[in-house]
């Protein structure tokens, strides 16, 4: 396993993300943990204020996907335009599984499709506590599934699928991959999962969820609710597939890029992550970016931002196609447009 940066003293992320809490101390952001669901809604949307100008890219495709319970929403960012093959990058947005949309990460992934040149597909998936686990893993792998087969269609390389997600969306992007694996196809060439929740919160062994319990947006008991809200019987929150982290056996999935923030409860979990594929020979680089929040990936001004997009192109670089990308045919693979 591959490990970037140790924490400096002092950085760039660490005096914006104290500008950060500051901001939304004096605005009285209340904990994600004391809301309800339709509030939850309201606040996570509310960061979009905070993402600034649209970046402009050569396309944005509007589309949809067939899912097991109707369609579902996809967004296609096409890069500005540059020689050679393009890949296809699967995003699933975060929000703790509750939250959040397409919408959310608009910003993000315009940036993240030009500075990687990847084409990037922003899936929707349906939301809990209405819609709770296997539910929105089955529309993230749904979605997985049809992309892969319309790769050539939105102009990028059908051997080249990457799937990544911020947060509950690298919860499920983690565990798509391994549903894939389960199910032959398709197989990503690299998973990328940004903040990601793998294990549930509740009597977790790691160090950063007492370190990093409270006062960084992120907290414990915020987790405690958003597992609860996905997955609330305790049994059925150990399935490999709600809690990627809980497997026994590692081999076979994709490479990875584990991007954490030093100030999230995650952190340590999502490292761990990493070490369990590395042990089961499986390429995995952590990337901990010293003085971020959990959300960082949210706030494209960031400097924390700008370092994962940079570790993002040098891990797309890094893990080339894997050939034609297998999707065993099946009618829930049709899409409209």
């Amino acid at each position: 396993m591959t490990m970037h940066r140790e924490t400096p003293p002092e950085s760039p992320s660490q005096s914006e993300s104290e500008a950060i809490l500051n901001i939304l101390r004096e605005q009285g952001f209340p904990p994600l943990d004391s809301a309800d669901v339709p509030q939850l809604r309201l606040l996570i949307g509310q960061l979009r204020q905070a993402q600034g100008v649209a970046e402009p890219v050569a396309q944005v495709r509007h589309t949809f996907v067939r899912g097991p319970a109707g369609l579902l929403p996809v967004r296609v960012y096409q890069p500005r335009p540059r020689p050679g093959p393009r890949p296809l990058l699967v995003f699933f947005h975060g929000g703790g599984w509750a939250a959040g949309d397409v919408d959310l990460v608009d910003r993000p992934l315009r940036r993240l499709a030009n500075e990687t040149g990847a084409v990037v597909a922003s899936a929707g998936y349906r939301l809990a506590p209405e819609t709770q686990f296997p539910g929105p893993l089955l529309d993230a792998h749904a979605a997985l599934r049809a992309l892969a087969a319309r790769a050539a269609e939105f102009g990028a390389d059908p051997g080249h699928l990457i799937v990544a997600g911020e947060s509950a969306g690298a919860n499920l992007a983690a565990a798509t991959c391994r549903r894939a694996l389960q199910e032959g196809g398709p197989r990503p060439a690299l998973q990328i999962l940004i903040c990601p929740p793998l294990a549930p919160a509740r009597h977790t062994p790691f160090a950063s969820y007492r370190e990093k319990a409270d006062g960084y947006v992120n907290t414990r008991a915020a987790m405690e609710r958003f597992w609860d809200l996905y997955v609330p019987d305790a049994d059925t929150a150990r399935s490999p597939l709600a809690a990627p982290l809980l497997a026994d056996d590692f081999s076979g999935l994709p490479p990875a890029l584990v991007l954490t923030a030093e100030h999230d409860p995650l952190r340590d979990e999502a490292e761990e992550y990493a070490r369990r594929l590395d042990l089961d020979r499986v390429p995995a680089t952590v990337s901990r970016i010293p003085g971020a929040l959990h959300i960082f990936f949210l706030l494209p001004h960031l400097t924390a931002f700008r370092t994962a997009l940079l570790d993002i192109g040098r891990a797309i670089r890094a893990h080339p196609p894997n050939g034609p990308a297998s999707h065993p045919g099946s009618r829930h693979d049709a899409t409209a447009s």
